[in-house]
């Protein structure tokens, strides 16, 4: 058998085959209607072998149809190796940038939720202490209006129902300052928690949008790289890292939801039975009558006009302060006015 070898790639033409390797290695512009000359002029000789032989350039047995068609399926076969390889890569950036993202991702709701934690933490404590502080001014109110009120009591003559009735009083100013105290603490602390729970779902929610988004992002890129590997296009595509990146929209999310959580404000409590001071029980029996309808009217009109029950209570016990009011009154009016 005689053989024709062409090119440094090494293809071989024997003389009844088509090309043994595809004969387009090393022969710039081979097509099907040059094939002929193109063998003819590589081989530049008449020979013969054992199976052919070759006269004026020509081959015995050689098809140029079956070659050309080689030549064709190596430029296919390179062709899709190239949009492979283009493909894999692709793919390897889109998977990088993906798992980068949705790391970010992550960690910024996870940073958003421990801060979230930390304010509601903070604000908690600011809650409590404020009530704690508040219980204590009470207690204190009350144990000094009883020492007081003892002595005064007594300078004055007082003594058996007038002193239980007025100790009951106190006791009963003092039981109505905790209850108020404790129902404003009650309501800081529902304020509070619906504002923390509103934010972490605001949070969340973002972060679930993010997600999705990202999601999206990375199959429309995993769609376009499959597109070009089926048209065979071995290009790179480009943008993939800003394409699948945190939305800026999503970080003023979090942001926002930091705000929320950082403006919360709370109601101070405040002790009603206010601290009366012996000297202080100056109002004599006489006039507590007068003192009664005329605080009694004072105090109505007032809430006609919006005045809250607290700034009611606080006004009388100024008045108890400022020796005009004594506490018998005091809690005839707290029970009429239902303060």
């Amino acid at each position: 058998m005689a053989y024709i070898k062409e090119g440094a790639e090494g293809a071989f033409y024997n003389n009844t085959t088509a090309p043994v390797v595809a004969a387009t290695a090393g022969i710039a512009g081979v097509n099907k209607s040059n094939l002929d000359k193109v063998v003819s002029e590589k081989s530049g000789t008449s020979g013969s072998g054992k199976g052919g032989t070759t006269t004026g350039g020509t081959i015995s047995g050689y098809d140029p149809n079956a070659a050309y068609l080689a030549m064709l399926e190596a430029q296919l076969a390179a062709q899709r190796a190239a949009a492979q390889e283009a493909y894999n890569r692709n793919m390897s950036r889109i998977a990088s940038a993906y798992d980068s993202a949705r790391g970010s991702i992550r960690g910024n709701y996870d940073s958003t939720v421990d801060r979230l934690n930390f304010a509601r933490d903070k604000s908690m404590g600011e809650v409590n202490s404020d009530a704690e502080k508040s219980l204590r001014e009470a207690y204190i109110n009350n144990m000094q209006s009883k020492k007081n009120l003892n002595q005064r009591l007594s300078a004055m003559g007082y003594n058996g129902g007038a002193t239980e009735t007025s100790m009951a009083q106190l006791a009963n100013n003092y039981g109505n300052s905790r209850t108020d105290i404790n129902e404003v603490l009650n309501r800081n602390i529902a304020d509070l928690e619906q504002t923390y729970g509103d934010n972490l779902a605001s949070a969340l929610q973002s972060y679930n949008s993010a997600m999705s988004n990202l999601d999206m992002q990375r199959m429309q890129l995993e769609m376009q790289a499959e597109n070009a590997l089926n048209n065979a296009s071995a290009s790179s595509m480009s943008g993939i890292g800003s394409l699948l990146s945190m939305d800026q929209s999503y970080l003023n999310a979090l942001s926002n939801a930091l705000a929320n959580q950082g403006s919360y404000t709370y109601d101070p409590t405040q002790a009603t039975n206010d601290f009366i001071a012996g000297q202080s029980i100056q109002a004599q029996p006489a006039e507590a009558a007068n003192n009664y309808a005329k605080y009694l009217a004072q105090s109505q009109l007032d809430a006609s006009n919006g005045a809250s029950k607290n700034a009611i209570l606080t006004n009388l016990y100024r008045q108890v302060q400022n020796g005009n009011m004594d506490i018998t009154t005091l809690a005839q009016l707290r029970q009429q006015l239902g303060i």
